[in-house]
């Protein structure tokens, strides 16, 4: 019964080590939930987001909600690119995307604050 009950103990080990590969290499490109990392948008390393970027991330990320069946709530209030882009130099920062994710995540509190009066 010590040997099954190891095998078990082992094999539920293996199975959960292999099932957080592929999360963590899906948390690489896109996330499907959650806030979104600056790395996630600068996908050519330079240190900033330009506006092609920030679109084709956040229409990656909206296709792979869609497929799962998992609708974004509230993508009409996300923020456009010009509204991240504070200095409008055509480039977002890491400062200027960590500014607007701090402002979005002040609003999403208040709202929710709100509802609950």
């Amino acid at each position: 019964m010590r040997k099954f009950t190891k095998k078990i103990g082992f094999s539920f080990v293996v199975a959960t080590a292999l099932s957080l590969v592929p999360v963590s290499l899906i948390a690489e490109d896109v996330p499907s939930t959650g806030p979104m990392s600056f790395s996630a948008f600068d996908k050519d390393k330079d240190g900033f987001i330009s506006e092609a970027e920030h679109n084709s991330v956040r229409e990656a990320r909206q296709e792979q909600r869609a497929s799962q069946n998992r609708a974004m709530r509230n993508v009409q209030n996300a923020p456009n690119f010009g509204e991240i882009d504070s200095d409008k130099d055509g480039k977002i920062s890491k400062m200027e995307f960590l500014e607007n994710q701090n402002k979005q995540m002040q609003e999403n509190r208040s709202n929710k604050g709100s509802k609950n009066r």
